[in-house]
C-alpha cells in the first residue's frame, strides 16, 4: 500500500522510509505542504498520509482542511506527526480532519499499531465503496425493470414484511 510522507526533515524522512518499506509500505515523499498537496490532489495518491504538522507551505494542518474539504472519495486516512503535545493541540488536529495524531519522539512500535489500523480502516472503506457500487447496480436494475424484489428474510411474518397466506 502507498503512503504519503510528507516531512520537511531528512533524517526524519530516512528513518521512517526505513521502518515503512521494512513493513511492506510504498512510500511517496513530498518535503513541505505544496509537494504534499500535488501528491494529495491525483487520482492515483496515496491512501494512507503522514503529514508533519509543521513544514514549509502549507503546514499539515492547513492539508488535512483542504483534504477534508475536498471530500475526494476514497478517503484518505491522515496521521498527523508533530512535536505538539498539549491537549488542545490534539483537538485542534483532530477537529481539522486528522484521522489520527502520533507525537514526536514516537516510538516505532506505536507508529506501526497506527499504520495497521489506518491500513485496516482504508479497507474497509474500500469493501464500503464496493458494496454500495453494488447497491446502486442492484436499485438501478429494479428501477429499469418497473418491479421491486422483496428479499425473503422480510416476506416472513412478524419480521415487518408482508405476511405469506
Amino acid at each position: 500500500m502507498k503512503v504519503l510522507l510528507a516531512e520537511d526533515s531528512s533524517v526524519v524522512r530516512v528513518l521512517l522510509k526505513q521502518v515503512l518499506t521494512k513493513w511492506g509500505y510504498e512510500i511517496v515523499f513530498a518535503e513541505d505542504g505544496d509537494a504534499a498537496w500535488r501528491v494529495l490532489e491525483r487520482a492515483d495518491s496515496p491512501r494512507l498520509a503522514l503529514l508533519d504538522w509543521m513544514m514549509p507551505g502549507p503546514d499539515g494542518l492547513e492539508l488535512c482542511q483542504r483534504v477534508r474539504k475536498a471530500a475526494r472519495e476514497p478517503r484518505v486516512y491522515i496521521i498527523l506527526l508533530t512535536g505538539k503535545d498539549e491537549q488542545e493541540d490534539v483537538v485542534r488536529g483532530l477537529g481539522a480532519g486528522a484521522d489520527d495524531y502520533l507525537r514526536k519522539p514516537f516510538d516505532n512500535v506505536e507508529l506501526e499499531a497506527r499504520m495497521r489500523t489506518g491500513r485496516r480502516i482504508v479497507e474497509l472503506e474500500d469493501e464500503l465503496v464496493k458494496v454500495r457500487a453494488a447497491l446502486h447496480d442492484c436499485h438501478a436494475r429494479e428501477q429499469v425493470h418497473g418491479r421491486v424484489v422483496v428479499p425473503p428474510s422480510d416476506r416472513t411474518p412478524g419480521r415487518g414484511g408482508p405476511a405469506k397466506r
